[in-house]
């Protein structure tokens, strides 16, 4: 197989990990796939296809690997992937599955020191707008706001517990991305070893989820909508990791 640097963007759904991608794969450097990784193989299970549609953290089990186990599995993965990137010339694939959060050390073990970015954002926002898309594209389900919580929460903690188990591994929060996009920017592909993209490519609109629009905090639209009852949902089952990250 072709010899990549991988880019793994990880994070809670609802983090901007998809403006992230968008942004990164403009680089000639940088290859991407047609759609989330998780979605192009068939050694993944996804959480809609166990009946946690963005809730993997209810069943973790599924989701989080061993650094040492699927070895035949990992090397599928790889070949799934290769064959769909864009630019087969270029020296880095990146993949974007939400996840991959889960399995960063089985992904540090099998890709060969990959890169990791981590996106950060505001606990309120993810729990509101994970509740939001589920009703939206599954309906109701029971507890929903709590278990939106509790997926962002636990996403976090597996993180803090990894993180320091990886050889190439960045955090950003959301906020100081949407407030200063070319210095966090140039601060990723700082950590890349790559040079940087012009302003005029960085600060175009991007279409995310159907809405076209610039780089900008959308945190208070969902937080403008956030009941008392709601945020006390979200605080109860989340309140050390929100008060952690000054949230």
């Amino acid at each position: 197989m072709p010899t990549y640097k991988w880019i793994f963007i990880i994070g809670c759904y609802n983090s901007g990990t998809t403006l992230l991608d968008r942004i990164l794969r403009q680089h000639s450097a940088i290859a991407g796939l047609p759609r989330e990784g998780q979605f192009l193989s068939e050694v993944f299970v996804t959480p809609k296809s166990v009946g946690v549609p963005r809730l993997w953290a209810e069943k973790e089990d599924l989701f989080r690997f061993l650094p040492n186990e699927k070895v035949a599995e990992a090397r599928q993965v790889k070949q799934d992937w290769i064959q769909l990137l864009d630019k087969p010339e270029a020296n880095f694939a990146l993949e974007k599955s939400p996840p991959n959060t889960a399995r960063t050390l089985w992904l540090e073990q099998n890709f060969s020191q990959p890169y990791f970015i981590h996106i950060v954002r505001n606990g309120y926002a993810v729990a509101m707008g994970i509740q939001d898309k589920v009703m939206v594209d599954y309906g109701s389900i029971p507890n929903l706001l709590a278990k939106a919580t509790h997926q962002w929460n636990r996403s976090l903690e597996i993180i803090l517990e990894d993180r320091y188990k990886l050889t190439n591994f960045l955090e950003i929060k959301y906020e100081d991305f949407t407030a200063d996009p070319i210095g966090i920017i140039g601060d990723i592909f700082t950590f890349l070893d790559l040079p940087v993209l012009s302003s005029e490519q960085l600060l175009q609109k991007y279409t995310i989820h159907g809405i076209n629009s610039k780089i900008e905090n959308k945190n208070q639209v969902r937080l403008d909508n956030m009941t008392v009852e709601q945020k006390n949902i979200i605080y109860t089952q989340a309140g050390k990791m929100l008060d952690k990250y000054n949230y």
